[in-house]
């Protein structure tokens, strides 16, 4: 049974499965059972096609499969991976990169607004309250692991390791100018930049900032770097609104990526984080900066230069470890 079952769903690790009700667990190098001691929200459980003639299957829903993981992570992977739940890519290990957006007409599998409808029904269910947490940072729509991680670290506050830029968006419709028509009118066209980031200025005043990531896995090619070229020439007509470009290159230097930010900070007139309470070169004040600094880095190791699978790997190796203590 266990075998037809880890067939039907293409699992090549053991099965963890959900067990409602009472009876001996038995655990063995194929299956990982968990008990059910809660009662679960209506529509959590999805019944799916079973090769197996007298069992029926049933998979978490992705709100609840997000609240399982809040359960086994902690606040800062809780967010990137609620970010990937909620984006508009898919992982297919035969393609450059080894993701793609998902089709036209397709959709996320959630989104941040019925995660919080699920969370609303789940008060008192293990995990509920740090995926609130970490629900106040995701956002929907990024189209590949590295927008996630690069939004978190622009954007999220400096006590989760952020440089706290402002409100981040993925993938946000915004009209660029694209010439005259005949008449003399001007002629608009449709771009979606990897990531938008407002932000109010000490002035203030609304600003925003655009950031491109050009990965070489997924921008490989002649015609590909000109239509690059050609989108962020489109992205400079946009009046008072700065556009940046991250390589993957550029993403493997921190101290690139620490000048980046500052340099968008000031364009978004934004003060520097964290905010200090006596002189910048007091004791108190450096150790403040080097703690934040230390948390930056991390962060940027853990999410930004891994890829996503040795961030899923890392995390279900440290999982696997606390099961058997």
């Amino acid at each position: 049974m266990v075998e037809e079952l880890r067939w039907t769903i293409g699992l090549e690790g053991p099965l963890d499965f959900l067990v409602i009700g009472d009876g001996a667990l038995r655990r063995s190098s194929a299956v990982r059972p968990h008990r059910c001691s809660q009662d679960i929200p209506p529509g959590s459980l999805i019944p799916i096609a079973c090769r197996a003639h007298d069992a029926e299957m049933l998979v978490c829903c992705p709100e609840l499969a997000f609240l399982q993981i809040c359960q086994a992570v902690d606040t800062l992977a809780a967010i990137y991976f609620g970010m990937c739940v909620c984006s508009d890519f898919r992982f297919d290990s035969f393609a450059l990169g080894g993701v793609v957006f998902r089709s036209e007409g397709g959709h996320a599998i959630a989104s941040q607004n019925s995660i919080a409808r699920y969370l609303d029904r789940s008060d008192g269910l293990k995990g509920a309250k740090r995926a609130r947490l970490a629900l106040r940072h995701v956002r929907d729509h990024a189209r590949s692991p590295k927008e996630c991680a690069l939004g978190m670290m622009f954007c999220l506050p400096a006590r989760l390791g952020g440089f706290d830029l402002g409100d981040p968006s993925f993938n946000e419709m915004v009209r660029v100018f694209d010439g005259s028509d005949r008449r003399g009118k001007p002629r608009y066209s449709i771009r979606y930049p990897d990531i938008a980031i407002r932000s109010t200025s000490r002035k203030g005043e609304r600003r925003m900032v655009f950031v491109d990531y050009d990965p070489a896995s997924t921008h490989a090619g002649m015609e590909k770097m000109m239509l690059d070229s050609r989108r962020r020439n489109d992205m400079a007509t946009i009046r008072d609104v700065p556009h940046f470009t991250i390589t993957s290159d550029d993403a493997m230097s921190f101290e690139y990526l620490e000048k980046l930010a500052d340099r968008m900070r000031r364009l978004l007139g934004r003060r520097s984080r964290p905010l200090l309470r006596g002189a910048k070169d007091s004791a108190e004040s450096r150790e403040v900066l080097l703690r934040t600094q230390e948390r930056r880095r991390l962060l940027w190791l853990q999410f930004v230069v891994r890829s996503f699978d040795s961030v899923l790997a890392d995390y279900a190796c440290a999982n696997l470890a606390n099961a058997r203590m």
